[in-house]
């Protein structure tokens, strides 16, 4: 068992002792309500209401922390007191039963956990994205030595660690110690015209653990391409070839997503089963952030920018159908997908909370598992969708408009917790005359080419946008200006570097920025106003360089 399994596990057993601690208080607070109903001049709707809230906040968290008895019986009593008329005390053989109810709930506390039940939780292994940086290794198998020194170079720029062998030999020594991620391999090599091939085919592991085998050959013939997939080739590129080709190839084989964990803002009054069901999806890689009341959450919606809400259907002072409603009145949240978890059964009251804002409903008590696919599924399908609506399709990356509104919240929350916040404009270089000499298929690869550097070398907190034709821009939280420099300053170099290719002819490119930045610049426009005046001073000052706001 890993530190991390032990962790987790640790984590949830706290968890466990914590909700067991605190439930002798819970069903005191039930106690004194179910009595306060029958106090003389009480609010029986109101107070009726309250106690039926308390029973479906028990009902939702108890089989969550090994209660699963009580939580079964909890909801009991909630369908029970469904059936009753808000406004008026129950008659009497309703209280006898409810009476009865809250015995049994009782008993059911005083036995203490089901510890014998195994959980969900043990089984859900960390996301690979939250266990720190992790660079693939590709071993490039080239006999041509310069060749293969300059394959390395441009794709260790995209984020990988890169082995090179100019020969069968030497390859097949490092197989021995170590499997790479995947394997760039030439065919043709002195020992053969099929020498790459037969390397590939005659170690097995590299086939029993589907590396990625990517051949390329100056030929373009079946038999060349015959004896690549025989050997488990998974692509085959004929030279010369673009090098942001062969990094998209890589990255496609080895599913390397260009893209941040979803993160999801959960909405519960009860603290310990809403940091329950944080360390539930943080467990499969998502970012979480609990609300516990109700009247902050446009505020929290604002700074921490989910791609779903889940949230309780009952809460005190507000359901979750009204938050719904109040979330639905602002526009930049029409589409957030909003997951009711509930006790609620009732199709009727389903269906009028979905009409009212809601997408879904999640049962309570839900099974972890359950919960972790059930959420990857419909904040999955919402990023898809979105991402027609948000992304450029060339790249990849934010579009013009949601550019500006990440902006706005970035400027927000840097004003907010007085933190700088850097915003950078990029333009490539004499763009139109690498469409008029090599044409526009090649650009957009240039373009693309920019677009995978900045992506793999930022943060995952920054944000990267295509702004309009050859134009990037860049949101740098938590950077003052100096850093954003030295930052941008590194990526100008790597991308002068690169190496683009059309036919036999290679060509470099670079690019020119300006920098701007909060809070000299505390207003949208004005802020992107100075960048785009530093880029054109930079572009004034010859270009390949970056420029400083000095407004």
């Amino acid at each position: 068992m890993t530190n991390k399994q032990t962790s987790k596990q640790e984590r949830y057993r706290q968890f466990k002792e914590n909700y067991a601690a605190e439930l002798p208080e819970k069903l005191a607070r039930i106690d004194q309500s179910w009595r306060d109903i029958f106090e003389p001049s009480a609010d029986v709707e109101k107070r009726l209401y309250e106690f039926r809230r308390l029973i479906h906040s028990l009902a939702g968290s108890a089989g969550s922390f090994g209660f699963s008895q009580l939580g079964k019986q909890a909801l009991r009593l909630e369908k029970r007191l469904d059936q009753l008329v808000l406004d008026t005390l129950p008659d009497s053989e309703s209280k006898k039963l409810i009476n009865e109810n809250l015995q049994q709930i009782q008993q059911l506390a005083e036995q203490g956990p089901e510890f014998s039940e195994t959980t969900e939780l043990d089984a859900i292994e960390p996301h690979p994205e939250l266990q720190g940086e992790h660079k693939h290794l590709v071993y490039i198998v080239e006999d041509d030595e310069l060749f293969c020194q300059q394959v390395a170079d441009q794709i260790e720029q995209y984020g990988y660690e890169v082995n090179t062998f100019t020969t069968i030999k030497a390859a097949e020594a490092a197989i021995e110690k170590k499997i790479p991620s995947a394997m760039v391999i030439d065919v043709e090599f002195p020992e053969g015209t099929l020498a790459g091939p037969r390397l590939a085919k005659q170690y097995q592991p590299l086939r029993n653990r589907n590396i990625p085998l990517i051949f390329m050959s100056v030929g373009d013939d079946w038999q060349s391409r015959l004896a690549a997939v025989q050997a488990g080739g998974s692509a085959y590129i004929t030279k010369p070839f673009d090098f942001i080709m062969l990094v998209d190839r890589l990255d496609n084989l080895l599913e390397i997503k260009q893209q941040r964990p979803y993160r999801i803002l959960i909405v519960d009054d009860v603290t310990i089963l809403a940091e329950h069901y944080a360390n539930v999806l943080q467990a499969e890689g998502m970012i979480t952030h609990i609300v516990t009341d109700p009247a902050k959450l446009l505020i929290e919606l604002q700074e921490f920018k989910p791609e779903l809400i889940l949230m309780d259907i009952y809460m005190p002072g507000v359901s979750g159908i009204d938050a719904a409603r109040v979330i639905r009145q602002t526009d930049a949240y029409l589409n957030v997908p909003i997951v009711y978890l509930s006790t609620e059964s009732g199709l009727d009251q389903q269906l009028e909370a979905l009409r009212l804002g809601g997408d879904d409903f999640l049962q309570k008590p839900i099974h972890d598992e359950h919960l972790a696919a059930a959420i990857k599924i419909r904040v999955g399908r919402f990023r898809n969708l979105s991402t027609l609506m948000i992304r450029d399709g060339l790249t990849g990356l934010l579009n013009h408009i949601t550019l500006k509104l990440e902006l706005e919240g970035a400027i927000a929350q840097s004003i907010r917790n007085k933190s700088p916040l850097s915003f950078a404009m990029l333009d490539i270089d004499h763009f139109k005359e690498v469409n008029d000499k090599y044409g526009h298929p090649v650009g957009d690869l240039v373009i693309k080419s920019l677009a995978r550097l900045l992506q793999q070398r930022l943060r995952s907190s920054d944000v990267v946008a295509r702004y309009g034709g050859e134009e990037f821009s860049i949101i740098l939280p938590d950077t003052d200006p100096a850093v954003a420099k030295k930052v941008l300053e590194q990526l100008r170099q790597d991308f002068a570097n690169t190496k683009h290719s059309c036919d036999l002819n290679e060509f470099t490119v670079s690019f020119s920025a300006g920098i701007a930045s909060v809070p000299e610049h505390n207003d949208l426009q004005a802020l992107i106003n100075a960048a785009d005046e530093a880029l054109y001073e930079a572009k004034h000052a010859g270009r390949n360089c970056i420029a400083m706001d000095t407004t």
